[in-house]
């Protein structure tokens, strides 16, 4: 794993709050219902050549938005971005198919349970989350020494994750159990998001 800590400047982070504006005026947000019937604690939207989906039929990356319509592609500065950072863990060959935006109301109430990102059809490429807006209590099932727990039985670590953080998972932390604990209300960048809340893009390649 590896955390970059604030790499992200203030105006970096408002383009892509800006980014993320454009995105959902084409592939608008939604509050997507999970297989047990219940409402996620967040709203998503994606864009890229697929993007990540989950209804009461299960959790999958679909070519087109739950209206039927393609999600948008993926602004080329957001794909260069994801070749750099992947370069940073020695994937040179990275391709990002995908950017999901979760957004998380700015409450203590939001959060997103322990789970692996799994859905994936190449399991290997890492994936890269970036946190803009509130802090958030990010929490990951570490093996012994290390981060990366692949068994829901391994003991959990916290992170806080601030605005402007990238997170890469990869190599052993690829496959690890991570969730958002909660979202730290009032710590955003003043001015960043409207209603203050979290932001995060997770950048995967998914073939």
């Amino acid at each position: 794993m590896l955390h970059l800590k604030e790499i992200l400047t203030y105006n970096q982070q408002l383009r892509l709050v800006e980014m993320c504006r454009e995105i959902a005026k084409v592939a608008p947000f939604i509050t997507p219902v999970m297989p047990s019937g219940q409402p996620m604690n967040c709203q998503q939207t994606s864009c890229g050549q697929v993007g990540w989906t989950v209804d009461k039929q299960g959790y999958r990356y679909s070519h087109t938005q739950p209206n039927g319509r393609a999600f948008p592609a993926m602004p080329d500065s957001l794909a260069n971005l994801a070749d750099h950072v992947a370069s940073l863990v020695d994937e040179p060959s990275y391709f990002a198919h995908t950017c999901l935006i979760n957004h998380y109301q700015a409450s203590s109430k939001s959060k997103l349970g322990l789970h692996q990102d799994n859905t994936e059809v190449n399991l290997e490429p890492c994936i890269i989350s970036i946190s803009i807006g509130d802090d958030c209590e990010f929490v990951m099932r570490s093996a012994p020494a290390s981060y990366g727990g692949t068994n829901r039985s391994d003991p959990t670590k916290t992170i806080i994750l601030r605005s402007g953080d990238i997170l890469v998972m990869h190599g052993q932390s690829r496959l690890a159990y991570h969730g958002v604990k909660r979202i730290i209300p009032n710590t955003a960048p003043k001015g960043l998001l409207k209603n203050n809340g979290r932001l995060n893009m997770t950048i995967r390649q998914v073939f």
